[in-house]
Formats: C-alpha cells, sequence, structure tokens
C-alpha cells in the first residue's frame, strides 16, 4: 500500500481476503449455472425474427396501405413527431422547460411523403409503366384533386377486402391511387422496398449504408402496437423485459420499465423523458451517494455491515480494538 494508506489504516486491524480465489469462484459458479440451463433449454434461436416490412406487407396488405397512405396524405403521427425528425417542436416530450430534443434539433431532418412514398414510387415507376403514368397523372392534377382521391381511399380502405393476395376495394373516385399504392405493395412483397428506405437515407453511402432509421419508423404507429400486442411485449406489459416466445428478456431494464407501469408517467406524452428524468436522479443519487449529506449517513441508520462482519462485531461489539499500553 501507499504511505497515505499506510497512515490512515495504522492501528486498524486487518482481515485477508483473496479478490482473485472470490472472483473465479463466481466465474465458475455462473458457467456452470448457464451451461445448466442451456443444457435444458437451449438457446431462443431466432423463431420470432424481426418484423419487416416485407413480411406486413404479404400477411396485412391492408395494414400496410394504410400505413403507407397516411405518409402520402401527411396524416400519419410521424410528420408531426417533432425533433429529431421535423421542426414540429410543440410536440416534442418537455418537462416545464426540460426539452433535450429541443436542445438538440433537427438531426435527422425526414419528410415523410417524400422519404417514404414519393422517392420508392419514383423508382418504381421506371420498372413499371402503369406506375409511371398514374405518378405522372397524380403530379399535374390539382392539389386539392390529390386530396380527395386520397382521402377517397383511405375510407375505402376500411371496406376493402384481400382476395388472391389483391386488395379489393369498393367502387369510387380514387383517380391513380389505387395503382400506386398496388405499386408500393408489390415492391414492399418483394423485399425492395426496405433496402430502398435505407438507399435513400444517404445514397452515397450505398451499398455499404448502415442506418436502418427509415425502414424501422416505417412500420411505426399502429402496425408495431399491434405486433407487440400479440407477444405481449406492450409498454404496460413490461416491453422490453418480455420477449417473444416463452424467454424472459431484458429482466435487468425492470426497474426503468417499472416506471411506465405508473399511469401517469405511462399515460403521458412525455412518458419517455419523465421516466429517463426518473431513472437518471436514481442513477446519480446512488453514483453520489458518499458525498450527499443526510443519505451518506445511510448505512449507520441501516447497519448492514455488521451483518457481513459478523463475525468481527461479535469479537468487538463497538468495531474498536482497545488496544493496551502494555501491548
Amino acid at each position: 500500500m501507499s504511505k497515505i494508506s499506510d497512515i490512515n489504516l495504522r492501528n486498524i486491524p486487518m482481515k485477508p481476503y483473496d479478490m482473485v480465489r472470490e472472483g473465479l469462484f463466481v466465474f465458475l459458479g455462473i458457467s456452470f449455472i448457464v451451461l445448466l440451463l442451456a443444457a435444458f433449454w437451449g438457446f431462443p434461436g431466432n423463431k420470432y425474427g424481426p418484423l419487416t416490412i416485407e413480411q406486413v406487407a404479404k400477411r396485412a396488405p391492408i395494414a400496410f396501405l394504410q400505413r403507407t397512405v397516411s405518409y402520402f396524405s401527411g396524416t400519419s403521427r410521424l410528420q408531426t413527431y417533432g425533433p429529431p425528425y421535423t421542426d414540429n417542436f410543440n410536440h416534442a416530450q418537455h418537462i416545464g422547460p426540460i426539452c433535450p430534443n429541443c436542445w438538440v434539433g433537427v438531426i435527422y431532418p425526414l419528410n415523410a411523403k417524400v422519404d417514404f412514398v414519393m422517392q420508392p414510387l419514383e423508382q418504381i415507376s421506371t420498372m413499371d409503366p402503369a406506375v409511371a403514368r398514374a405518378l405522372s397523372r397524380y403530379n399535374l392534377a390539382d392539389k386539392n384533386i390529390q386530396d380527395q382521391w386520397v382521402k377517397n381511399y383511405t375510407d375505402a380502405l376500411a371496406r376493402a377486402q384481400v382476395v388472391g393476395g389483391k386488395v379489393i376495394l369498393p367502387k369510387g373516385n380514387y383517380g391513380p391511387v389505387p395503382t400506386l399504392m398496388d405499386g408500393m405493395l408489390t415492391f414492399a412483397r418483394t423485399g425492395l422496398l426496405e433496402a430502398a428506405l435505407t438507399f435513400n437515407v444517404n445514397p452515397r453511402m450505398a451499398p455499404y449504408e448502415t442506418n436502418y432509421t427509415w425502414p424501422l419508423l416505417y412500420l411505426g404507429g399502429h402496425i408495431m402496437s399491434t405486433v407487440a400486442g400479440h407477444f405481449d411485449e406492450k409498454g404496460g406489459e413490461w416491453g422490453m423485459s418480455h420477449i417473444a416466445g416463452p424467454y424472459p428478456g431484458a429482466w435487468w431494464l425492470a426497474p426503468y420499465t417499472f416506471l411506465y407501469q405508473i399511469p401517469a408517467i405511462g399515460n403521458s406524452n412525455s412518458g419517455d423523458l419523465i421516466a429517463f428524468v426518473i431513472f437518471a436522479i436514481m442513477m446519480l443519487t446512488a453514483i453520489f451517494l458518499p458525498i450527499i449529506p443526510g443519505l451518506n449517513r445511510l448505512p449507520y441508520f441501516i447497519p448492514v455491515y455488521r451483518v457481513i462482519w459478523r463475525d468481527w462485531y461479535a469479537k468487538y461489539p463497538s468495531g474498536v480494538v482497545h488496544t493496551s499500553k502494555k501491548e
């Protein structure tokens, strides 16, 4: 030890402790438990793989079209989400003047109609003449007429049926919108829509782009909520601490996800920020506990250390060794 340690610890009794041995015992014990559990239950594997746009387009085409047309019409929640995607600061999560999203600003600018629909349609139109003609007709029409076509189509989806994989709409005035949306549906079913969205994030990085933000955002909202509800993974069902299938999830996040079970937090539009601030305060309190007046005296009021070192305190109840002058 150092000279300062020798001075500070003078006349304080020491007890030998082999940290290497204890660490080795813990490592071997945990390894044995992990191998034992793996032998009985195995590894979850990829039975439930990640949700993809291709899967949704094939299994729930109407849900896919509803999500796509919401971007096309500009009515999706994402288009008014606020930073870091849009400049709608009124919808940013905040607690009074505390608004981290506002401080950071729009660092991932997103125009959902253009980025999620129009750009892919431009790419589809180079391969499908029908989509090219429909897109040209749509672009040349008056905005009021465009909006009416999209509104009629959106309303009709609630009464649509899927026959042989094709979405059948009731008769109505939809203009070129059905052709455009069918083009998006076909494109998504081939698995190319996710690739196109990833490419459009930063074309200069292709084919090495690894930013999958756009494909992830595309399925947000009702689709993600429905799938999460099917696997009991919603925030009110402990979210990430319970994964799909009969396996535990990130159980160590339970102290964090517990906060979402409080209605005032879980139902708040700023719930994520509230939970983060509370958890941050808890973590900082634990880190700076030794220097926080009052709280740093808790060990004296809750003497757990006496249980840990009970053999010592059984011999020296006061915790201090009184040495005689003769000694």
